[in-house]
């Protein structure tokens, strides 16, 4: 055993009770390990002393109490919410991200309307079900599933008959080969929620319809990971036939509707899907995305170019607000623009520059240049398990208003760092599809105005972003890229803190390492216990506060627009819409 590491997390854990149970150390008394506990037990089986109170933490053993869950959900049909729905006609939906592959697993989880718009094409095992606000799971493909009571196997039966567009059967080795592509991916390609699926060691076709995963360790967040937007399930032939790399091809799927042509930067369009395996569904006979920049999106509804816009701009949501021809709504959403450097070279591998960074920004100034759409938060989303309460982090360096101290403290860091008042760093741009908006713009006047620096905005296609990291200007350290983080809510933000923080994630795009974060992001993957990983989730902020990984760019309410013909459970969806359209239904016109 890795003896320094041992110590390290035995003492995270001292702390960790502390913030659990509620109690101030008084004293530390060493802790005596009689039996030798392999790291991955650690949290279990520790026995910590505090103020001579002996604490065993005993997480429960799966999500729901402890004992076996066995689900059979075979009889559920999911249809609209609202009585008499109407059959028939085009949705027209607009989107601002034009696609540069067809491969949506290989899509960062953040990719916007990539794997969003892909995804009313497929089915995956699981879903978040639409009528109850995408807050209890419902079955997808999979009618009935098992978890054993030690967390450790999870069975999926499926549904028996469903097709694919080709008209080929639905078969677990269909599951089996997606999954082991997502948790095994091949040298030649990079799986965007590989970082969702880790704690997965095999999978297996089980017999009469079911597929089962072993896990490596119990999971807390495993169950929930299978309900995401592109977590879902390609033919084994496509895979095989193009060398599990589809982003040439489009992969025929089982869901509501079936793929009809793209033009980059115009349009996508769908077809229903008439052998869908869901008779009640969809309703509308198919879909056109259109393209547009974000004031047209609203724009577009009011004009009646479209009938439904996602995530438009504060300019053409407000003018959707004071036009009673359409119906508008603020809706929450748990994903962020960040600002980001390569951690490996200079001059962010300086710690004193990534400090001076972070104290330089006033998160405040986001809120306000975005008119209310960006909210700060320290690392990760407000709504997430064990999220600082804004009471308690405004008033840190580095997220309080009132920065005036944090400017100071910045210049002298950079100083301390070889860059008096910005002489001689390197870093010149920053790269984004909409750098010159006003919360990149205000990013940039901030490290400018109060370091001294001279960084300039460089625009890309939305689609191309992700590719800056592979830039020369970004390996050399000489340019900062705006990227966003991922995007669907799940309360146990673990895996997404893992694949923003962690050492060697896929969506560790900014080469961060730290392995104070890495032992605790690990631990926090096997806790089952939600106060307990709660903890664990404040420790990691205070983790990153002290060595900043980035700048978060708040996280985003996503504002929506739609004409009055279209009926859905907007008042109790989140960004999920993108993804899951098939009981909306429109009146005939």
């Amino acid at each position: 055993m890795n003896i320094s590491k041992f110590t390290f997390i035995l003492a995270i854990i001292s702390t960790v009770f502390v913030f659990a149970c509620g109690s101030e150390v008084i004293k530390e008394v060493p802790v005596e390990v009689v039996k030798e506990v392999q790291v991955d037990k650690i949290v279990k089986e520790t026995v910590v002393q505090v103020e001579e109170k002996v604490i065993t933490v005993t997480p429960t053993a799966i999500p729901g109490g402890g004992t076996a869950i066995s689900v059979d959900m075979s009889d559920f049909v999911l249809e609209s919410n609202e009585p008499n729905p109407v059959r028939g006609g085009i949705l027209r939906m607009t989107f601002g991200v034009s696609v540069k592959h067809t491969d949506h697993h290989q899509m960062p989880v953040a990719q916007g309307a990539g794997p969003h718009n892909l995804t009313v094409m497929y089915n995956g095992l699981i879903r978040m079900n639409p009528n109850t606000g995408m807050t209890t799971i419902m079955p997808d493909l999979a009618d009935k599933w098992e978890i054993s009571a030690d967390g450790m196997i999870y069975k999926f039966h499926l549904r028996e008959g469903v097709k694919f567009h080709d008209g080929s059967l639905l078969t677990p080795d269909d599951v089996v080969a997606t999954f082991e592509r997502i948790v095994n991916p091949p040298d030649h390609i990079a799986i965007g929620i590989q970082s969702l699926f880790t704690e997965i060691d095999t999978i297996k076709d089980g017999g009469d319809n079911w597929v089962i995963f072993t896990l490596k360790r119990p999971s807390a967040h495993q169950f929930n990971a299978f309900t995401m937007l592109n977590a879902t399930i390609l033919p084994k032939k496509c895979l095989e036939d193009n060398n599990y790399d589809v982003r040439e091809v489009v992969c025929p799927g089982t869901g509501p509707f079936k793929f009809v042509d793209y033009i980059p930067g115009e349009y996508m369009t769908f077809e229903k899907n008439e052998d869908y395996w869901n008779p009640n569904l969809p309703y509308i006979d198919g879909i056109k995305m259109i393209h547009a920049g974000g004031t047209a999106r609203g724009v577009n509804v009011i004009t009646d170019v479209a009938d439904f816009a996602w995530n438009t701009s504060e300019d053409g949501y407000a003018q959707a607000q004071a036009d009673d021809r359409v119906h508008s709504k603020r809706m929450p959403n748990t994903g962020s623009n960040y600002f980001g450097w390569n951690n490996a070279v200079a001059p962010f591998n300086d710690i004193n520059v990534r400090k001076a960074f972070h104290l330089a920004t006033n998160k405040h100034n986001f809120t306000r240049v975005s008119l209310g759409s960006a909210k700060p938060s320290r690392w990760i989303p407000t709504l997430a398990e064990g999220a600082t309460p804004e009471e308690e982090f405004f008033n840190l360096a580095g997220w309080r208003d009132d920065n005036a101290a944090d400017i100071k403290a910045a210049q002298q860091l950079m100083a301390d760092a070889g860059y008096p008042n910005c002489e001689g760093f390197p870093v010149k741009t920053m790269v984004g599809y909409k750098p010159d908006g006003a919360g990149p713009v205000s990013f940039m006047d901030m490290i400018n105005t109060n370091l001294g620096c001279d960084i300039q905005p460089r625009a890309v296609e939305r689609a191309l972003v992700q590719d800056q990291y592979a830039g020369d200007a970004f390996k050399a350290g000489t340019e900062i890229v705006m990227h966003l983080v991922p995007v669907q809510a799940i309360k146990n933000y673990t895996p997404f803190m893992l694949g923003l923080y962690g050492t060697g994630s896929s969506q560790n795009f900014t080469n961060y390492s730290n392995p104070e974060v890495d032992v605790l992001l690990d631990a926090m993957l096997g806790e089952l216990d939600p106060t307990t990983r709660a903890a664990f989730t404040r420790l990691v902020q205070s983790k990153l506060d002290e060595n900043p990984p980035l700048i978060l760019f708040g996280f985003d309410s996503h504002r929506a627009v739609w004409g009055p013909h279209v009926h859905f459970p907007m008042d109790r969806r989140t960004q999920s819409i993108w993804g899951r359209v098939d009981t909306i239904w429109m009146d005939k016109r």
